[in-house]
């Protein structure tokens, strides 16, 4: 692409493209910071980059907290999508990384790298876009519309399913195949797989009879829940059962806010007499002795869920479920999107459909301890294909 570029300035002394990345949530420092500036590390080698975002990225934070250096890049202001698309028109390339962005890409070349598209179009608002488009329709047969209904025609266009901003963009990258079928469904682009980078910084430690889940503790009604609730039940069921668990243990760690708070807390209390430990809003520590100690890793995020209706509430990619393979942790993981892709089963971990078949998968890991070792190997050689390095590589190939 930017051999392209310089074509098309029209001189080989224009070696280095001015690239823009937009993102709202910089100062966030989530998993799409993290591949934002990744992505902006990467070009900054070979390109001017421009960070388009309302506050300007802390540069010394976002190093210690995401482990990306944004100080090779530039800042400017941009507060919305309307702003964004502006201000794109003064780059060579437009990288958008926002998530359920709908900027319109004005640069020569425009990619979006999609964590997820959005959540499909209800019935209701399908409804709603119906009848504005039916006005609308019928206004345009109008010889004149009076003035005094112009307000209607306005509100009526703010209503109406609009996605030609898409077209706008020369590729989308889509951090899973699973998000890549979605955005075709609801933006109808097809999308190359570029799998996040992952930060491995936990080493493995010495092994012990250990399950963990990590991930935030979210209230089944807010959605993208990681069903912690399922997973005890499927380790009670474990425990209260003839052939019991051993001294196995099970241990859950995440942070939980204040709309969660009562969900996080009936967690805790259903481990009362169990052997399980749940750890909210632990410190890093916490995380990382886990993660070195736990000999098998359980994800349940999926589970229950309509993928039809709420595909959003499903694992997009899984980093918590690569983290965990990085060190030696045999993943158990629902069937169904990112984790699936990550993890391939009867390989490096196993696949579930029912808290049926997570037990008896976990009993198969539990009880053969060559089968445990061998998996454990495999999954931390797999944990390496999704490594900051062949992130970069693939970037680079690609833009």
């Amino acid at each position: 692409m930017f051999a392209s570029i310089i074509n098309e300035v029209g001189s080989v002394e224009v070696t280095r493209p001015k690239v823009a990345i937009y993102n709202l949530y910089w100062a966030t420092y989530g998993g799409g910071e993290q591949v934002s500036g990744a992505i902006a590390e990467t070009l900054s080698k070979y390109c001017d980059v421009t960070l388009l975002g309302p506050e300007e990225p802390n540069v010394e934070a976002t190093r210690a907290r995401l482990g990306v250096d944004l100080g090779g890049c530039a800042w400017q202001k941009v507060c919305d999508d309307l702003e964004a698309s502006a201000a794109s028109a003064d780059f060579d390339v437009f990288i958008n990384g926002t998530y359920r962005s709908h900027s319109v890409n004005k640069a020569p070349h425009g990619l979006y790298y999609v964590h997820f598209p959005e959540p499909p179009t209800t019935s209701r608002r399908k409804a709603v876009d119906a009848v504005a488009r039916t006005g609308l329709g019928a206004m345009k047969l109008a010889p004149r519309v009076p003035e005094r209904l112009e307000g209607v025609r306005r509100g009526l266009q703010r209503r109406v399913i609009d996605q030609s901003w898409a077209k706008s963009y020369t590729k989308f990258l889509s951090n899973s195949n699973y998000t890549a079928g979605w955005v075709k469904k609801l933006w109808d682009a097809e999308s190359e797989i570029v799998y996040p980078p992952v930060r491995t910084t936990v080493k493995p430690g010495t092994k012990v009879e250990l399950i963990t889940s990590i991930g935030r503790f979210f209230d089944p009604s807010l959605g993208h829940s990681k069903k912690q609730h399922e997973l005890l039940e499927a380790f009670t069921h474990m425990f209260s059962s003839r052939e019991g668990i051993g001294s196995w243990k099970l241990t859950f760690v995440g942070g939980a806010d204040s709309a969660s708070r009562d969900y996080a807390l009936a967690i805790r209390r259903g481990a009362v007499g169990l052997p399980v430990a749940v750890h909210l809003n632990a410190p890093r520590e916490i995380v990382e002795t886990t993660l070195a100690t736990a000999s098998i890793y359980w994800h349940g995020g999926g589970f229950g869920e309509d993928p039809e209706l709420h595909p959003e509430r499903f694992e997009h990619f899984g980093i918590a479920v690569v983290e965990a393979m990085a060190t030696g942790a045999v993943p158990v993981v629902f069937a169904a999107a990112g984790p699936a892709e990550i993890v391939r089963h009867g390989v490096d971990g196993f696949h579930w459909k029912t808290l049926e078949e997570l037990q008896s998968f976990t009993r198969q890991l539990m009880n053969d301890e060559e089968l445990r070792s061998k998996m454990s190997s495999a999954a931390q050689l797999r944990a390496a294909e999704f490594s900051v390095e062949v992130f970069a590589q693939r970037i680079s190939s690609l833009i």
